[in-house]
C-alpha cells in the first residue's frame, strides 16, 4: 500500500515537472473554505511523504498493533510536511504573484521611456515600473506625432491596452 502511495505521488510530481504545470488545471483551493489541501501539488507531496514514511517504518517495527502505529505516523507526516510546505513556499508565491500584478488604469500618470520609437500616427513601445517590475507596452503617441526611442514620457490614457502617452516637459 505504501509504494502504491509513494509512486502514485511521485508519478504526479514527475509528471507535471516534464508536462508543465498541469496540477493548474482545475485547482481548488477551497477559497476562505479552508480547503487549502485540496491543490493537486499537495496532495502529491502527502501522498509521497505518507509512502514514504511507510516503507521506512514497516521492516523496522514488527510486533502487534505495528499496522496502526504506521498507518499513523504515515498519515501524520504526510499532512505535516504537506502543510508545512503550503505555509512557508506555496503561500509566499501566491502572495507574490499577487503583489506583482496591476491594474492598467493605475499607470495612468506614471512617467515612462520610449523603448521603440513611436512614429507619426503609429505605434511604438514604452518601458515603465510598476509594482517593482519592469512593463513594456504598445504606446501611441497622444498627439499622433512621432517620438524617438529614448525620450521620457508620461502615460496619458489607455485605451485597447494601448497606452497614449506625450513627452514629458523639461
Amino acid at each position: 500500500m505504501y509504494l502504491v502511495l509513494f509512486g502514485i505521488g511521485a508519478g504526479f510530481i514527475l509528471i507535471s515537472l516534464i508536462a508543465g504545470e498541469i496540477g493548474e488545471i482545475g485547482e481548488f483551493d477551497g477559497g476562505s473554505a479552508g480547503f487549502a489541501f485540496f491543490k493537486p501539488k499537495l496532495i502529491a507531496i502527502f501522498l509521497v511523504v505518507t509512502g514514504a514514511i511507510g516503507l521506512i517504518l514497516v521492516p523496522k517495527l514488527d510486533f502487534d498493533g505495528a499496522r496502526g502505529i504506521i498507518l499513523f505516523a504515515s498519515v501524520t507526516g504526510g499532512l505535516v510536511v504537506a502543510g508545512l510546505f503550503n505555509r512557508f513556499v506555496m503561500i509566499p508565491l501566491n502572495r507574490a504573484e499577487n503583489t506583482s500584478s496591476f491594474n492598467i488604469q493605475d499607470t495612468i500618470g506614471t512617467h515612462a521611456n520610449v523603448s521603440s520609437p513611436i512614429p507619426q500616427g503609429g505605434y511604438g513601445k514604452i518601458r515603465y515600473n510598476v509594482s517593482g517590475s519592469v512593463v513594456t507596452s504598445p504606446a501611441k503617441s497622444e498627439d499622433g506625432n512621432p517620438i524617438p526611442a529614448g525620450v521620457r514620457v508620461e502615460i496619458i490614457y489607455v485605451e485597447k491596452n494601448t497606452y497614449y502617452v506625450r513627452r514629458e516637459e523639461l
